[in-house]
C-alpha cells in the first residue's frame, strides 16, 4: 500500500497477507461509530494500481440508522488498472427502522482487470421484528469495462408504498445478493461450473447467467445474511482456482 488516508469514524486496518502466504493484500474496513447516522455521507475511493491484488472485507454490517429528518449515502468507488484483481466481499447492508438511505458502488476497470463483489442486503433487524420497517432504501452497482458499461444494477424499495410481499424480486425472502465475476475468460463453461454450485430451491433461491461483456453475474434470495455471504464465496471459490492460479478465498473474522 503507498498511500492512504481516512477520517473518523471510518477506518481501516494496516494491509497483511493471507494466510498462506500468497502474494495479495488483505485489508479490513470498520467503521467505529454505531454506523450510519441522521445527515451521514460516507464516501471512499479506491485505487489499484497495475497488477495489484486486493483481499476486501469490513469487520461488521453497514447499519443504516433512522434519518428523522436527513437522508444518508454511502458512496464507493473503486479504480483498477491493467492486470489488478479486486476481491470484495464486505458485511450485509442492514436498513434499520425510519431509514432512508443509498447505497451506490462503482467500479472502474483496466484491461485485463479482476473483479469479484458480494452485494448483501437484509429487509431490516430481523432478530428485533423490524422487517421491511425502513422508510426508503436505494441501491445502484455500476461496473465499466474501459468505457463499455458492463453492469447497471439498481435496486430500490418504499415499504409503505411498495408492498414487500407482492414484489417479485423478494417473493417471501427477507435478504438479499448480487454476486458479479468479471474476469477475462469467463465463458459459458464457467458458467455451468456455477450453476452446480447453487444451492437447490428451499431455503435459498438462487440463478446465474453470463453478462454480455464476459463475466458472469449471480442472484440469490435468503433468509439469513451468514448464509449468503458463506454462498457467494463458495461460488467464487468454484472459479478462483482455475482464474487466479490461488487456494480457496477466506476471511478471517
Amino acid at each position: 500500500m503507498t498511500d492512504r488516508y481516512y477520517s473518523a469514524p471510518l477506518r481501516f486496518s494496516r494491509s497483511f497477507r493471507p494466510p498462506g502466504g500468497g502474494d495479495e493484500l488483505c485489508i479490513y474496513t470498520s467503521d467505529v461509530s454505531p454506523g450510519v447516522l441522521n445527515g451521514d455521507h460516507y464516501d471512499s475511493e479506491w485505487n489499484l494500481g497495475q497488477n495489484t491484488h486486493l483481499m476486501l472485507s469490513s469487520t461488521s454490517a453497514t447499519r443504516l440508522h433512522p434519518t428523522p429528518t436527513v437522508p444518508s449515502s454511502v458512496n464507493h468507488h473503486f479504480r483498477l488498472e491493467q492486470g489488478a484483481v479486486l476481491e470484495y466481499f464486505p458485511e450485509c447492508v442492514i436498513p434499520f427502522k425510519g431509514s432512508s438511505s443509498s447505497l451506490t458502488t462503482i467500479f472502474e476497470l483496466g484491461e485485463q482487470a479482476v473483479l469479484a463483489y458480494a452485494d448483501i442486503w437484509s429487509a431490516g433487524r430481523i432478530h428485533r421484528g423490524e422487517v421491511f420497517q425502513f422508510k426508503r432504501y436505494r441501491s445502484l452497482t455500476k461496473i465499466w469495462q474501459g468505457k463499455q458499461l458492463a453492469v447497471w444494477d439498481r435496486f430500490g424499495l418504499q415499504p409503505e408504498s411498495d408492498d414487500p410481499k407482492s414484489s417479485a424480486a423478494l417473493l417471501d425472502y427477507t435478504h438479499t445478493a448480487a454476486l458479479w465475476m468479471i474476469a477475462p475468460g469467463l465463458g459459458a463453461a464457467q458458467l455451468e461450473s456455477v450453476r452446480s454450485t447453487l444451492p437447490p430451491d428451499g431455503r435459498m433461491l438462487a440463478g446465474a447467467s453470463l453478462l454480455a461483456t464476459g463475466g458472469i453475474g449471480v442472484r440469490l434470495l435468503g433468509m439469513a445474511a451468514w448464509e449468503l455471504q458463506e454462498q457467494c464465496i463458495q461460488i467464487w471459490n468454484s472459479l478462483r482456482p482455475d482464474l487466479l492460479g490461488k487456494p480457496n478465498l477466506t476471511f478471517r473474522k
